[in-house]
């Protein structure tokens, strides 16, 4: 069943908790919940911040008309479908729905019928490659181990993507226990995820602009916290909000998920189109590639989304690509060359690696191939790292 986002706004607590219990096991993401509609600006504001693709609504407590609530659901930029759910219904009143501009009309029991509506929903969506027209390519960096530097990639990728596809990009910084981005791309802005994460309630476009930083062609940076200590880690709920807005205002979003995964990284998996995963020829790092690989497989997200990424290969390594392959279970999408030097050197002095490094020109290469944006020009000779 395709991944939907449910929006629900029922005011009985008897059918909330029917509702709920309907849902639990189905592969929805419940991105907001009020009790019954109250403020219809309120309500509007939450479709455009949360973007549901399934609203539903127990009409039962209306302080507006059914018809003008529905007309104004149906006329913001999300237009959900609307599923009205009551504990009882008359013929009447189903009809009086329908016209108003319902797509579905529930009442209880809910058992089995709502999941049957759910899952039509989800094929029509599945179907439809302009339903997921309005969300962002997101693509997530995971490291196999600490250092294997998928942080240095994700960044050196936003950057390139920035420059390249002349696409509105985000690079955001998802690992709240480093927060390295905030350093390796001198990030100005006070600001950060935390405070997105922390103000779920009053994030739209505005607020939004006011926690970023720019300063680079085509990209905008949030680092993950600021530079004070985050006593607690934000609810993963929060932190994949979050993301899911970030989708609705860009082209691209870069996500840096630091290493191994952890409670919040299952939420923000469920958001992603690709992952690349990075790991290094040490063993160390192919084992924890390998328990990453069995981890995501047993999740539920689909191998052919993984990128593996082989960083800091060089030509004295003893295993080959062919039986690094075997040894994870993954083919290797790309490698990037060990150039500790130059990034040394980079680092030290507040940059990033300059245009014409080996490693930037392998990352560069890889940014084409994950935004398919073609290549420039013809490999002259034979390399590693393609």
């Amino acid at each position: 069943m395709y991944p939907l986002n449910v929006g629900l706004a029922i005011s009985s607590p008897r059918l909330w908790e029917e509702t709920q219990r309907e849902l639990q096991g189905l592969p929805v993401r419940i991105v907001f919940e009020q009790a019954g509609v109250g403020d219809l600006v309120s309500l509007v504001e939450k479709i455009e911040r949360f973007r549901p693709d399934v609203l539903l609504i127990d009409p039962g407590q209306l302080s507006v008309d059914l018809a003008d609530l529905l007309a104004t659901v149906k006329n913001t930029a999300v237009r959900p479908f609307v599923i009205i759910v009551r504990e009882t219904a008359s013929p009447d009143d189903i009809l009086r729905a329908i016209r108003a501009g319902a797509n579905e009309y529930l009442y209880s029991p809910l058992s089995n019928i709502l999941r049957e509506t759910l899952e039509r929903v989800a094929r029509s969506r599945e179907n439809d490659p302009a339903a997921d027209s309005s969300k962002a390519r997101t693509i997530g960096f995971l490291s196999a181990k600490g250092g294997c530097g998928a942080t240095t990639i994700a960044c050196h990728s936003a950057l390139e993507l920035g420059q390249l596809s002349g696409k509105h990009v985000l690079l955001a910084d998802f690992d709240f226990a480093a927060g390295l981005i905030r350093i390796l791309m001198q990030v100005k802005s006070r600001y950060s995820l935390q405070d997105a994460v922390h103000n779920t309630q009053r994030l739209d476009a505005s607020y939004w602009r006011g926690l970023v930083s720019n300063g680079f062609p085509g990209l905008e940076v949030i680092a993950a916290s600021s530079s004070e200590i985050m006593r607690e880690y934000p609810a993963p709920s929060d932190v994949r909000n979050v993301l899911r807005f970030a989708r609705a205002q860009y082209d691209f979003v870069l996500a840096d998920l630091g290493h191994g995964l952890d409670p919040g990284d299952l939420g923000l998996l469920e958001e992603l189109d690709e992952l690349i995963l990075v790991t290094t020829p040490e063993m160390p790092a192919l084992q924890m590639t390998k328990v990453l690989n069995q981890q995501l497989s047993r999740l539920g997200f689909r191998r052919d989304r993984i990128r593996l990424v082989l960083n800091r290969m060089s030509r004295r390594v003893e295993l080959d690509a062919k039986e690094i392959e075997s040894a994870i279970g993954i083919d290797i999408y790309a490698s990037m060359p060990n150039d500790f030097t130059a990034l040394d050197q980079a680092y030290s002095s507040g940059r990033l690696l300059p245009e014409k490094n080996q490693l930037r020109e392998s990352i560069r290469r890889l940014v084409r191939r994950l935004a398919d944006l073609g290549t420039v020009e013809a490999k002259k000779k034979f390399s590693l790292f393609g």
